[in-house]
């Protein structure tokens, strides 16, 4: 059960210097004798004490004949604290091992786009499939920006470059964005405006802005 006391952290400390003062286990009726003067608490705080202690794993509690028994030795506090510390370390392992994860992500997604660009420029796609292609790696790009966000308290340094990075290949998208736009315009000297229109529609879908006569602008 949770302590109904709200515990002072300069309290505790005392209680807790008591317990590691004298090296030996003690009675909840000891405690509530010796803790009062110790630590200016009165005895009916006591347990609530000794319940957050125990609670931060800073004190040793066993149940012996009848009665509880209360006791804690400074090694005990450093193992504490070296656990902490590892569970830490551990966390931020993971972290790191998933940032790292979403970076080679990001380069692969580069990778894909600049193939993407090359065929194109080639004329290995149709431009439906280029359009496909294109939503799909927008698509991923966001989610790498929402993982990347959810990180950003583990790593800051890193995410930071990480945001970087993807806006940059945010504005290269924005950049092959232009080159359909500059097949368009291609496309309208081959067939004309109407057959261009036709053509938007179609691949578009719901992208096609009618205002704007052409893809939907991109909001970043």
């Amino acid at each position: 059960m949770a302590p109904k006391t709200n515990c002072n952290s300069v309290k505790l400390n005392s209680c807790l210097s008591y317990l590691q003062r004298t090296r030996v286990a003690h009675t909840i009726k000891d405690l509530e004798k010796q803790l009062p003067s110790v630590a200016s608490i009165n005895g009916m705080q006591v347990k609530d004490y000794l319940q957050t202690l125990q609670d931060e794993n800073k004190i040793c509690v066993e149940k012996i004949g009848s009665g509880n028994w209360y006791w804690s030795f400074p090694s005990q506090d450093q193992i504490v604290k070296q656990k902490i510390l590892g569970e830490v370390q551990s966390g931020h392992d993971k972290a790191f091992t998933i940032v790292q994860d979403l970076k080679q992500t990001l380069a692969d997604k580069e990778a894909q786009r600049e193939e993407e660009e090359e065929m194109v420029d080639t004329g290995g796609e149709s431009r439906e499939e280029v359009m496909k292609e294109k939503s799909e790696l927008e698509a991923e790009l966001k989610q790498l920006q929402k993982e990347l966000a959810a990180y950003r308290d583990s790593d800051p340094t890193e995410i930071e470059r990480k945001q970087k990075e993807t806006k940059e290949l945010f504005a290269n998208i924005e950049q092959y964005t232009d080159e359909i736009y500059s097949l368009e315009a291609w496309f309208r000297t081959m067939g004309g405006e109407d057959a261009v229109k036709g053509l938007q529609q179609a691949i578009y879908g719901d992208e096609y802005d009618e205002e704007e006569g052409g893809l939907r602008e991109m909001v970043a």
